[in-house]
Parts: C-alpha cells; sequence; structure tokens
C-alpha cells in the first residue's frame, strides 16, 4: 500500500509540470498552472495507491449512528486526494476496463496538454480511506492530521484484519490486492463526490465506479471479509 499524494492533481508539494509534453528533462512550477504531476510511488502498478476521502460536512449523526455508516466524498478539507494518470507506467490488465469505462462514461475537460489522456497508462488511486481529522498525541497535547498518509495505513489495518481472519482458517495472506478489488468492486463504498483540484484547474471529480479521485472507493469491511474469508481460496 502507499499513499497517493495530498495535492489533487499537482505533485509533492504541490508542483506542476511546466515543460511542453515529450520534453526530456522536466521542469516544474509551485502549482499554480501547468500539466498535471502524477505521484510516486502512487503510481506504480505493483503497489496498490490509497487515496483520501472525507464524512461529508453536516452529517445527521442520529442516521449515522442508526445506519452504521457516514457518507463519504473526496477529501477537499486542507488536503485534495492525489489521482490522475501516469506519464511512466503502462495501464496494468487488471485496472483496464475501469480506466477506459471511465473515459466513456465521464471523460475529463482536458487534454493531452494537461494529462496523459491516452487511455494506455496507470491510473491512480485504487481505492481510499479517510484522510480527514484522525486525532494524535504527542506529549499529552492532542491535535487533528490530515493526509493519505493517514489513509494507507488504516486500509493496512483492514487488511491485517482480514489476514488474520484468513489465517485462523488455515488460509494464506492476501497478497497484492488489485487484481481482486478490480473483478470485484462491490466490496467497496463507491464515492461520487467531490474532487481533486490542481495546478489552477479543479482536478477531476468523482463519478460512479472507478475514478482518478478516489479509485474504486472505500473498504467495505464486512464485504471485503467475507469476500476473502469465504469466496476466496
Amino acid at each position: 500500500l502507499y499513499s497517493s499524494g495530498d495535492y489533487g492533481v499537482a505533485g509533492n508539494s504541490g508542483q506542476c509540470i511546466s515543460s511542453p509534453v515529450g520534453a526530456v528533462n522536466a521542469t516544474f512550477n509551485n502549482g499554480t498552472s501547468g500539466r498535471f504531476n502524477p505521484s510516486f510511488p502512487g503510481t506504480c502498478p505493483y503497489i496498490t495507491s490509497v487515496g483520501a476521502t472525507q464524512v461529508k460536512n453536516n452529517t445527521n449523526i442520529v442516521t449515522a449512528l442508526a445506519t452504521g455508516t457516514q457518507p463519504e466524498e473526496a477529501c477537499e478539507t486542507v488536503i485534495y486526494s492525489g489521482g490522475g494518470f501516469s506519464n511512466v507506467f503502462p495501464l496494468p490488465e487488471y485496472q483496464a476496463n475501469a480506466v477506459h469505462h471511465w473515459f466513456a462514461d465521464f471523460p475529463p475537460p482536458y487534454g493531452a496538454d494537461r494529462f496523459n489522456n491516452s487511455q494506455q497508462t496507470r491510473g491512480f488511486p485504487d481505492l481510499s480511506a479517510n484522510g480527514a481529522n484522525y486525532v494524535i498525541a504527542i506529549d499529552g497535547n492532542f491535535s487533528l492530521v490530515y493526509g493519505t498518509s493517514a489513509s494507507s495505513p488504516t486500509t493496512g489495518s483492514i487488511l491485517t484484519l482480514i489476514n488474520q481472519a484468513r489465517l485462523d482458517k488455515g488460509k494464506s495472506s492476501i497478497g497484492f490486492i488489485n487484481p481482486v478489488i478490480y473483478a470485484h468492486p462491490e466490496v467497496l463504498n463507491d464515492i461520487t463526490e467531490g474532487g481533486n483540484q490542481g495546478c489552477g484547474t479543479p482536478g477531476f471529480e468523482s463519478a460512479p465506479g472507478w475514478d482518478p479521485v478516489t479509485g474504486l472507493g472505500t473498504p467495505n469491511y464486512p464485504k471485503m471479509l467475507n469476500l476473502w474469508v469465504n469466496e476466496l481460496s
């Protein structure tokens, strides 16, 4: 697992690409304009890239307690979920259908001058988890933190519980999850609201199914547990 980044469609520290498409040596700016800058290693096809969501503002707590869930959207508080398309890594087979469907059903308002829209490169993130308002304590002082650096280990904790349940049944650990989650997106909560602004643009928008903001959605632990423990060998 690896964080997808906290600057939306911009790269680390909010930098965007100033040099033209195809330039040998890329130049960067402070994130106010230019081409989208996909993160690394969040774009690597051999890791699970984890973006960020947040609980919707003004959520009815009574309804949330009754249903056991709280409505989510892409994180737009302090940070923006890193997402987009690699300029380096090819589109992995496990993700191809999801990416092609997104381009067909929800084409973005940007061209090749803004991002790699060839539909032949790796899209990210793969999934997401809450990235806002984590309470931490240092030397007795409490504060709130934000970031995909919280989303990723939270997802790891959920997967560790699933591993433990499989080991208790004499099964192996789950290993690399990407081929499974793209084949079974129903075990994730689809996120359809919020964007990941950057580089002087609104960025991409969340949409039904996979999108380059929140991926396939957020973990639904009971569904994931049932899939890996009871349905998969």
